[in-house]
């Protein structure tokens, strides 16, 4: 619009008329642009959401690998103490063998 379409508008109907239709156009604009707002902040919070979901189903697989490798070296460690407490009962048994033979010669 002109500059003198604005001022003849306001001659013919008034300006508290051109100001409400002019706050009217504003508040439509702000509500159009509000609109597309809203639209924009769904679809980031759905991408958002995606994300957080797509980290938190890739953390709980690198949780259960690193579960199944401790659970493995827990048995491992197990195996490995069993192996020395049957040789540690054993060599004592030996021990003691020895020891009483060699109380005999004395």
């Amino acid at each position: 619009m002109e500059v003198e379409t604005i001022v003849q508008l306001i001659e013919r109907i008034g300006v508290p008329i051109v100001v409400l239709a002019f706050c009217g156009w504003y508040i439509k604009f702000l509500q159009i642009g509000f609109a597309a707002d809203q639209h924009s902040a769904k679809q980031e919070r759905t991408d958002m959401q995606e994300k957080f979901t797509k980290e938190r189903t890739e953390m709980r697989q690198q949780d259960i690998e690193n579960d199944r490798q401790l659970v493995s070296i827990v048995k491992a460690t197990s195996d490995a103490l069993v192996e020395m407490k049957t040789a540690l009962a054993e060599q004592t048994a030996t021990m003691r063998e020895l020891l009483g033979r060699l109380d005999r010669k004395r």
